[in-house]
């Protein structure tokens, strides 16, 4: 069953086992991440990519400043309750309130880890420390949650291009661009149809490419835990929805950035290249992806004949910094049980209700 976790084995063989890695190197895995940050940044600035005198904007459009941070908070309720809709059918019943708490939480630690990984391993402390018997199960759910963050960014640029037929074609590369995000839509789409319709041909082709590999089961626990959303295909597309909304609501912030730092350059075609400079900065490089966002926003830009991408990432993130300062209010009260009373019976996995196979 999804989520068994119980096993004879020894821990190095637990697919969700990870060796304890000294606190030095950590330490200095981050300042390498750090330093690469500051040189791209470094980078961007003395070649003119950056105007640093801009930067000031955040700050001083205040009427601006409220209209991103209030859209920032309300991407951040969509999200929480896209981790509702993909937790229900599992029987793992997160209240909005609590998942609320864990959205912001997650928001501010991703700002000091490689991409989002700081917002992946935050949530899933809190949702796993204190449901062990179904922990492998939760996890797994955490990161399609992420998956489906990500096929929705890669998705928007078509929703998109309809209304820009003359601009793709006058710039090619915005053509090269939507045949990116169609490939990607397209594998992970059809890797999750895979698991949910042909389940074992799916196990089948895991087993003869991850085989040699020593964690043999972890595969097999991902395939039947997507499979599980067989009978809820609702609820993973009103979380697809959740999150192109939400996400868009990412793409006017960025938009409102633009505008304040220099209302001339604000374009529509920024739709089309702000989603993918987001799945960019999702990258476990640097910090938060800072520098790397900020070059991949440049390029993008450049691409669809735009200028400002940098400045408008930076400015994104002031604005988002103000927002993770709440996160540290529910980190210092602390966040117990998500699950509330469903929770209660997660140690006993028989006693909560399974999604239809």
């Amino acid at each position: 069953m999804p989520g068994d976790t119980s096993s004879s084995a020894p821990p190095e063989t637990n697919p969700l086992y990870t060796r304890p890695v000294s606190h030095t190197r950590k330490i200095l895995w981050l300042l390498v991440r750090l330093a690469i940050a500051g040189v791209l940044l470094a980078y961007l600035a003395q070649s003119g990519n950056i105007d640093l005198r801009a930067l000031s904007r955040p700050f001083t459009a205040w009427r601006i400043a409220l209209a991103a941070i209030g859209l920032i908070l309300v991407d951040i309720s969509l999200m929480a309750s896209r981790l509702v809709w993909l937790y229900r059918p599992f029987g793992l019943n997160i209240s909005w309130a609590k998942s609320f708490q864990l959205s912001i939480v997650s928001f501010f630690f991703a700002a000091f880890l490689p991409g989002s990984a700081g917002a992946d391993i935050s949530r899933l402390y809190y949702v796993a420390k204190d449901y062990k018997a179904r922990r492998s199960e939760i996890v797994i759910i955490s990161f399609f949650d992420r998956g489906i963050g990500m096929l929705s960014l890669l998705l928007m640029p078509l929703i998109f291009a309809p209304f820009f037929v003359g601009e793709i074609a006058a710039h090619p590369a915005l053509g090269d661009l939507l045949i990116f995000s169609a490939v990607l839509s397209a594998i992970l789409i059809a890797g999750f149809f895979a698991c949910v319709w042909f389940q074992p041909l799916a196990e089948r082709i895991a087993d003869a490419v991850f085989g040699i590999l020593p964690w043999k089961e972890w595969y097999g626990r991902v395939i039947r835990t997507v499979a599980g959303y067989r009978g809820h295909l609702r609820n993973v597309g009103a979380a697809l929805f959740i999150s192109i909304v939400a996400n868009s609501l990412s793409v006017i912030v960025v938009c409102l950035a633009a505008w304040a730092l220099d209302p001339s350059a604000l374009s529509a075609k920024m739709a089309l290249v702000i989603p993918v400079g987001f799945v960019a900065n999702t990258l476990p490089f640097t910090p938060g992806g800072l520098g790397v966002g900020e070059a991949a926003f440049n390029s993008l830009f450049a691409m669809a004949g735009l200028t400002g991408g940098a400045e408008a990432l930076i400015c994104f993130r002031v604005w988002s910094g103000l927002v993770r300062l709440l996160g540290v209010v529910f980190y210092l009260r602390g966040i117990e049980r998500v699950f509330g009373r469903s929770g209660e019976a997660a140690d006993d996995p028989s006693a909560l209700p399974r999604p239809t196979l």
